[in-house]
């Protein structure tokens, strides 16, 4: 199974991601308090956090399932729900993403993102690039998003599969991935 590197490499993608909107909002919020603009920018990240929510929400049931007891009783009843809903859940980065951008612009009619003070000016270019590339352009949040949920039906209907012949070896290759996504988890 190759999926499970590949599984680790996309949320741990999405964490960067967080990571770097964390601090660009640290940065701004620090130097900027016009209540109107730290409104509108609380909206954009609100929007573009909703797309870390739909992963939190995806991968949550799945860790909860800690020990092969759990797994044995719990397992086929989370994947038939996942299977039925997966499908709807990868579009929702993209409506996210696509309101995100919408509060961006916004933003950027404040004169505050024009300014000429070098920390900020530094931040929000550093912000359009994320923009740019993370939620736009490229969309590659809400693109990393759908194939993380994507892969993890893949890896979920394989270990399924698995299970049905051994329930032993399904759990211990389940319960690998779930212990080394953790770490990434705790950074949403």
């Amino acid at each position: 199974m190759a999926l499970e590197l590949k599984l680790i490499k996309e949320l741990a993608t999405v964490c960067v991601t967080a990571s770097e909107l964390a601090a660009i909002e640290t940065l701004i919020k620090g130097e900027l308090a016009k209540p109107a603009f730290v409104e509108q920018f609380d909206k954009m990240s609100s929007s573009i956090s909703e797309c870390y929510k739909v992963t939190v929400a995806v991968i949550s049931p799945w860790l909860e399932i800690s020990n092969e007891a759990e797994f044995n009783s719990r397992f086929d009843v989370a994947y038939a729900d996942f299977k039925a809903t997966y499908l709807n859940i990868t579009n929702r980065p993209r409506v996210a993403s696509e309101q995100a951008y919408l509060d961006y612009m916004l933003l950027r009619e404040f004169k505050e993102t024009q300014t000429a003070y070098p920390l900020l000016k530094i931040t929000f270019v550093r912000l359009d690039e994320f923009i740019d590339k993370w939620i736009t352009n490229d969309a590659w949040l809400a693109m990393t998003i759908e194939n993380f949920v994507k892969m993890l039906y893949r890896f979920l209907t394989e270990i399924a599969e698995m299970k049905q012949k051994d329930p032993t070896d399904a759990f211990a290759i389940y319960h690998a991935l779930m212990l080394a996504l953790h770490p990434y988890y705790a950074l949403l």
